[in-house]
């Protein structure tokens, strides 16, 4: 069987529960699916990219997606500008309390658990680059012509001056300096694999003082037990960032109330563990399955009230196939269809 390198694999999958087991995107229509696949697929690969290169760790990632939210939802969609939608908490030309939603949703769903989930399944290639620099190239053109090209037409109006076309871009520009100059990740070969360098030798000692040594495999009661809180922690943070808006309360206490959430979860996350570069394949994939299942669980409502099966089909869909891999890791097989895994 032909194996899928984990470039393509991240490519097409990025899309799939930001926008079709949520609901959010129409399957039917070829060319949202193009541009569904050159925001996220291009956007995620890109920041996956950058974070190797330049050795670093999760919280690079996070810092990007920021920048990210403010390509697709302020110079694409507009929507953090729109004075006419999710005006909530509307201040210098921002609608604060929306933008705090979109920045939750965003770097969980669409950036970070598709980068987790594709390293639990490469996890050979885990420190490697997956693409070339030329790739890089192509892929920042494509996502930035769907930036701007398509994004003038689905929102043509209520587009805000120049003035806050300075502030994004120096928004992103200050989330790619912050992004560069982040603390290394935890484990000095890496930087060597990225650039395709022999990785130093075991030289008996730990030359990395916050380096951590490889985690033991991982129980299937730890596995369940991981899944379970990330299954559980992602419904708080989303059922409370859906919630918040519209209780009467000051838009400055919703925005603080929803960060806070979403850090507390991230927190969560970082004492599971889940940000060590040890961790291993059944660990992330039980972390990653857990935010993806909140989706999951309400695809046949969003079904129900869109009155279109796409959202519960998807959710079917990506069901059955985290089940599969799940039970694959779980018994030590080889995912066959991926490239590089054992």
């Amino acid at each position: 069987m032909r194996r899928l390198p984990p470039a393509w694999f991240l490519f097409f999958f990025a899309p799939l529960t930001a926008e079709y087991v949520s609901g959010s995107s129409s399957f039917l229509n070829p060319f949202v699916v193009l541009a569904n696949l050159l925001l996220y697929g291009a956007g995620t690969l890109l920041i996956r990219e950058l974070r190797v290169r330049w050795g670093k760790g999760w919280l690079a990632v996070f810092i990007l997606a920021a920048a990210y939210v403010v390509a697709e939802e302020g110079l694409m969609l507009n929507t953090l500008f729109d004075p006419t939608q999710n005006a909530t908490g509307r201040a210098l030309g921002v609608n604060w309390v929306w933008t705090a939603g979109m920045l939750i949703v965003h770097s969980l769903v669409s950036i970070f658990t598709p980068i987790l989930l594709a390293e639990a399944i490469y996890d050979q290639q885990k420190d490697e680059s997956w693409i070339k620099p030329r790739t890089c190239w192509w892929l920042l053109a494509a996502f930035a012509a769907n930036v701007f090209g398509l994004g003038r037409l689905i929102a043509p109006t209520n587009r805000p001056g120049i003035e806050m076309y300075l502030v994004e871009a120096a928004f992103i520009g200050g989330c790619l300096w912050l992004a560069r100059h982040a603390p290394p990740v935890a484990r000095p070969e890496v930087a060597a694999i990225a650039l395709r360098l022999p990785r130093p030798r075991n030289s008996g000692r730990n030359d990395c003082p916050i380096a951590e040594a490889p985690s033991e495999a991982v129980s299937e009661r730890t596995s369940k037990s991981l899944f379970a809180r990330s299954l559980i922690g992602t419904t708080v943070t989303m059922v409370v960032g859906f919630a918040t808006p519209t209780l009467p309360i000051p838009a400055v206490v919703k925005v603080v109330v929803m960060l806070a959430i979403y850090l507390a979860f991230l927190e969560m996350l970082r004492r599971d563990g889940t940000f060590r570069p040890s961790m291993n394949p059944r660990s992330k994939l039980a972390v990653a399955a857990g935010i993806i299942s909140f989706w999951i669980s309400i695809s046949p409502f969003k079904s129900l009230a869109l009155r279109n099966i796409g959202p519960a089909f998807f959710g079917a869909l990506m069901a059955v196939f985290l089940f599969r891999v799940w039970r694959r890791l779980r018994k030590g097989l080889p995912i066959i269809w991926a490239k590089g895994t054992k």
